[in-house]
């Protein structure tokens, strides 16, 4: 049975990397944010050979550092082992690569997400999306909770066969 669960400026759904630069983005802007993973303990969760940076990584995360996003100072206070990478070729390719510590990565950035003001952290899986008349959204979760927001940010992550839709 559907009910109705609370409202919000903004929802993330999913909490890896790009869910949790985006909703940490949208509550230090100030505006009442939601998040919202599958599982808790699966916040910033990364693959069994988890590593940070890269020559295409690696310039990303030097934006989103700029930035003032998180995943930068999270890499340098989790790191194991780090090397530069490509010292064979040109200047241009070389690139600092780091291998984290997965767990304590996803521990921290989950921590990180508790202490930020404007921002709930939700477990829920959520199975439908839809635009309301008053120009807001609303997402179900499995367990049919409803909840509205004015914007939603959908960061479900590479594994699902993610696509990029404009418009």
């Amino acid at each position: 049975m559907e009910y109705f669960a609370g409202s919000y400026d903004v929802i993330v759904i999913g909490a890896g990397h790009a869910g949790i630069e985006a909703c940490l983005a949208a509550a230090r802007l100030g505006v009442k944010t939601a998040v919202f993973t599958i599982n808790l303990d699966w916040v910033g969760n990364m693959p069994c050979n988890p590593s940070i940076g890269g020559t295409s990584k690696g310039h990303l995360v030097r934006e989103i550092d700029a930035l003032g996003g998180e995943m930068g100072k999270a890499a340098d206070k989790y790191t194991l082992q780090s090397r530069m990478l490509n010292l064979g070729k040109g200047p241009a390719v070389h690139s600092l690569r780091a291998q984290i510590d997965r767990r304590e990565y996803s521990q921290g950035m989950k921590h990180t997400l508790e202490l930020q003001e404007n921002l709930d952290i939700r477990q829920g899986e959520i199975v439908d999306l839809y635009r309301l008349e008053n120009g807001e959204w609303q997402v179900k979760t499995k367990l049919e909770a409803l909840f509205n927001a004015k914007a939603v940010i959908i960061a479900t992550g590479t594994f699902l066969g993610g696509r990029v839709y404009i418009g």
